[in-house]
């Protein structure tokens, strides 16, 4: 029962839903009949169209089902669609709650899914630009970097904060330390300093009974060291007067001794001139013990010279022996190196008198080739001019003449049909390379334009991805990572003398 009352309370509350028609769409017909009228009496609702020179032909677009005799009936058409889509939109406006909310949520239904599709659509674009393009790679990978660095430095002033408080502590507790040890050293520099004190003063008075006692022993010492340095040079002067004596004694004797040598060789002498070798032998054996000493000397030395300068010719020929070596492997390799040279100039030389070879047979056979082609033509064209002239009966000289300008003739004409075929290949020939010129220019204008869109589309794709970034992220990037246009938009230093700009574009 009370269901049932819900129900009737339901149907006196909601009014009744209208069935539209054709009328619903007046694109689809416009002069429908009287029951498809979604008002009654609608055409006696429609009004005249304000006064006007516009041009509602270019206003309200034509409808292909309607095919106007004349512009009087295009007019009224016209016209009649006009205020036909004015009711249609007063009646729309009057909705019921329900539909209306029917109508706008699928409204908002449909225009989610158009944007989630081309919010789809852009993502999918701008992964696909990521993958294929290297900037945008280099640009993620240098983000990341940033970010890496930034993490670093962060988790760093974390762990700064985090140990300042355990730093100043331990800071604190070494201030407090350092200051009782330096109280405690003071301490023990007053007590030391009392205790050098005292120790100075006694120090002091041992020091001065010492100096007294060795002044004392000081003028003793003088003394006895003046004493004993007069003696000494007595002594002294005693013993170099002997040695002056004894030295000019000697000198007298050995005066005399060769005074009396000379006297002994000079009576020798006197009395056998005729024998000096002799005298000689006599004089070699007086002073043998001092030549023979001299000798001995002499030769060790001579020895010592030889000796000296057989090692040092030794070092020398051990030396030019590795010189010689040396300039022996140099003259080797050398000589191996220019046979190589000369090995490999021959072998180019006999490749190239090889390729000549056959770039001359190459020739010769299209020469031949070419000759060939041009003796055929001329043989095709004597043979279509042989089969052109006609023979009669008339006398030798006309026949000769009839044929030669006959010959001439077919002969103007086959020419005139070869060039007219040359010229016709030529045209021909410019036409295609000028369309293939054409098609090329257009892929290439093509893919320039690509090109360039490509690198519009990336630069947007960058700027969208840096701009998606925050300002630590920003200041971390490097600047020569980063183009001219994108350092002034984020107001970023230029690159360094040392750094190179790998972002030209």
């Amino acid at each position: 029962m009370a269901e049932n009352m819900r129900r009737g309370r339901r149907r006196r509350i909601e009014p009744s839903r209208i069935q539209y028609g054709a009328w619903d769409d007046p694109r689809v017909s416009l002069f429908a009949t009287v029951p498809q009228e979604p008002v009654g009496d609608m055409l006696g609702r429609l009004k005249r169209l304000p006064p006007g020179n516009r041009d509602r032909a270019k206003e309200v677009d034509a409808c292909p089902l309607v095919l106007a005799a004349s512009t009087s009936t295009n007019r009224l058409y016209r016209e009649v669609k006009y205020q036909v889509q004015q009711i249609a939109d007063d009646r729309n406006k009057n909705y019921h709650p329900i539909q209306e909310r029917e109508r706008q949520s699928a409204l908002i239904a449909r225009m989610m899914a158009e944007h989630n599709r081309r919010e789809c659509a852009e993502a999918m674009r701008r992964k696909q630009l990521h993958d294929n393009s290297q900037r945008l790679r280099d640009l993620k990978i240098e983000i990341d970097r940033a970010k890496t660095t930034l993490s670093v430095v962060k988790k760093r002033n974390e762990n700064i904060r985090q140990h300042g408080a355990e730093r100043a502590d331990e800071r604190k507790e070494a201030l407090e330390h350092r200051e009782q040890v330096r109280e405690e050293k003071l301490a023990e520099q007053r007590a030391l300093q009392e205790k050098a004190h005292n120790y100075s003063e006694q120090l002091v008075a041992q020091i001065r009974k010492l100096q007294a006692e060795r002044a004392q022993q000081q003028l003793t010492d003088l003394e006895e060291g003046r004493q004993k340095r007069h003696n000494d040079e007595m002594a002294h002067a005693n013993d170099l007067q002997q040695a002056v004596e004894e030295r000019h004694k000697k000198r007298i004797e050995l005066k005399q001794m060769l005074d009396e040598f000379s006297a002994l060789q000079r009576s020798i002498r006197e009395a056998n001139p005729d024998k000096p070798d002799k005298l000689d032998v006599i004089v070699m054996e007086a002073l043998g013990p001092v030549t023979g000493s001299f000798i001995k000397k002499e030769l060790q030395r001579r020895l010592d010279d030889i000796e000296r300068r057989r090692l040092i010719s030794d070092g020398l020929g051990q030396e030019l022996s590795e010189i010689r070596g040396k300039k022996d492997a140099r003259d080797n390799m050398l000589a191996d190196i220019l046979i190589c040279e000369r090995q490999a100039r021959e072998k180019k030389r006999a490749h190239q008198d090889i390729q000549k070879r056959h770039n001359q047979k190459l020739q010769v056979a299209k020469d031949l080739i070419n000759q060939r082609k041009e003796q055929q033509f001329y043989r095709e064209k004597d043979e279509a001019l042989a089969k052109t002239i006609k023979t009669d009966a008339t006398s030798f000289m006309q026949r000769q003449y009839q044929q030669a300008s006959e010959k001439e003739a077919a002969s103007h004409a086959i020419s005139a049909k070869t060039y007219d075929g040359i010229a016709a290949d030529i045209v021909n020939n410019a036409r295609v390379r000028a369309a293939a010129v054409e098609e090329e220019r257009m892929i290439k204008q093509a893919l320039h334009d690509m090109e360039l869109d490509m690198e519009r589309r990336i630069d947007e794709e960058r700027m969208r991805v840096l701009h998606a970034q925050t300002r630590d992220i920003i200041d971390e990037v490097r600047p020569c990572k980063l183009n001219h246009v994108e350092r002034l938009t984020f107001n970023l230093p230029a690159c360094g003398i040392n750094s190179e700009d790998t972002h030209t574009h």
